[in-house]
């Protein structure tokens, strides 16, 4: 800061929502943390690394080692209480120098103030090289944190960043003329905190360096904030300045931008492409058969609690090894196949009623046996006649059959919840009731495993 003022007065923080950002500062030494020789006094932005004056003004760095008499830091001779925003130190610089002369009119007419503007063009900028050209195309975001010096007795708009393609080096001390890709357009005023001025662009591939100022080109508000002495002028505190590349939206949060998201309405896995998987098995839920219940891909996300190779979906009987020819239950014996087959004539009653012959309990024994020693069976007990008589009559009748045996395996020890029954009557022949044989046939109890073809 080549002119100098001992009164000014304290800056104001507009909090401005910050973005996450994952990618790197492009900007190295973003808090003016890092030194070529110690700060002493005034006008040694250059001793910062990397970073030097944009034009004829000159910045300053405020640290903890300097004398508070002129750039230390919490106090320095611009104000008090001055903490950095994050690290250990800060920069600074003169936004506007609001220059005044005397009004000679004044002392001839007596009418007009006694003052008038002089030069108010009056600026500092700093700069510094990023780490690497930006792309052409790409969005940036830019964030700068400022805070009006407690001594400040001015504030202004304006304050932001340009991105050069080349290091600046006006001889001039006055307002650059470029437009910034971000700046402030409130009045930044706030000297208790740290106000956050940040901006998003597009870069044309060109930008090579940041520079930070304030650019009237954007347009320029002015206010007066005078408390006791008046310094004229508005001096900025600068720190934590960062170039970013855009984050890419993400509309469901989870970490997978939405170009590369295959469910981007929602929160899932970047392994998955954004996709949830519930029960954590590595099919994604929308892939997946089962997808509250963990299984392999190779069973669309389902388990095989038998381990048969058929997915519990998939599997009539889960809980029991069985073959695919029946569904995942357990093949029917051929022993089993031949003993329901001789049910079909064995079983007898007497003519006419529901009432079971003796000659037929050695088979419904068997039957029993059988499902004692296969305790997943679940049957089916359907009676039928044939065609003689009073339709409604055959169709009591067969179901009164097909119940008695359901009542005599369940007196014999089978659970009532493994065995049902129902009668069809005379309308499932399975041969013709013109002749004796043919409804001898269709006389019958079939006996069905639940699972069986």
């Amino acid at each position: 800061m080549k002119e100098r003022y001992s009164l000014l007065s304290m800056g104001v923080l507009v909090s401005l929502a910050t973005m996450a950002q994952n990618a790197p500062n492009l900007v190295p030494n973003p808090g003016f943390e890092e030194f070529t020789s110690p700060v002493t006094t005034w006008d040694q932005l250059d001793r910062a690394s990397g970073w030097s004056n944009a034009n004829g003004g000159s910045c300053d760095i405020f640290t903890d080692a300097a004398k508070a008499s002129t750039v230390g830091i919490p106090q320095n001779e611009l104000g008090a209480n001055a903490s950095p925003a994050e690290g250990k130190y800060y920069a600074g610089f003169v936004a506007y120098k609001d220059d005044q002369r005397p009004n000679w009119k004044r002392a001839l007419s007596g009418q007009e103030p006694p003052f008038s503007p002089a030069y108010q063009s009056y600026s500092e900028y700093m700069q510094r090289e990023l780490s690497a050209p930006l792309t052409a195309g790409q969005e940036y975001d830019i964030t700068i944190k400022v805070k009006l010096s407690s001594n400040s007795d001015r504030a202004v708009s304006g304050i932001g960043a340009y991105c050069s393609p080349v290091a600046l080096n006006y001889a001039h001390r006055h307002f650059l003329n470029e437009k910034a890709q971000v700046v402030s357009k409130g009045i930044v005023s706030d000297k208790q905190n740290w106000t956050e001025i940040k901006g998003s662009f597009v870069a044309d591939g060109t930008e090579r360096f940041i520079v930070i100022g304030a650019f009237p080109a954007a347009g320029m508000e002015k206010s007066k904030a005078v408390e006791g002495g008046d310094s004229q002028r508005a001096y900025y505190f600068v720190d934590d300045v960062k170039l970013n590349i855009h984050p890419e939206p993400d509309t469901d949060g989870d970490g997978v931008i939405d170009k590369l998201d295959k469910c981007p309405q929602t929160p899932g896995l970047a392994n998955l492409a954004g996709c949830p998987d519930g029960d954590g098995d590595g099919v994604t839920d929308a892939m997946d058969a089962c997808p509250s219940l963990a299984g392999p891909a190779d069973k669309q996300g389902c388990p095989d609690s038998d381990g048969d190779g058929i997915s519990d979906n998939l599997d009539k009987c889960p809980k029991v090894p069985g073959v695919a020819a029946m569904k995942g239950c357990p093949e029917v014996s051929e022993k089993t196949k031949k003993l329901f087959e001789k049910a079909l004539t064995g079983i007898q009653f007497e003519t006419g009623k529901s009432t079971i012959k003796k000659v037929s309990f050695p088979i419904l024994d068997q039957v029993v046996t059988v499902m004692n020693e296969n305790p997943s069976y679940n049957l089916e007990v359907n009676g039928h006649t044939d065609s003689q008589g009073d339709d409604a009559a055959n169709m009591k009748l067969s179901q009164d059959r097909a119940a008695a045996v359901e009542k005599y395996l369940e007196d014999k020890g089978v659970a009532p919840n493994r065995i049902s029954s129902k009668g069809f009557g005379e309308t499932m022949p399975v041969e013709d009731n013109k002749t004796a044989a043919g409804r001898a046939k269709n006389r019958r109890v079939e006996f069905k495993v639940s699972y069986m073809e």
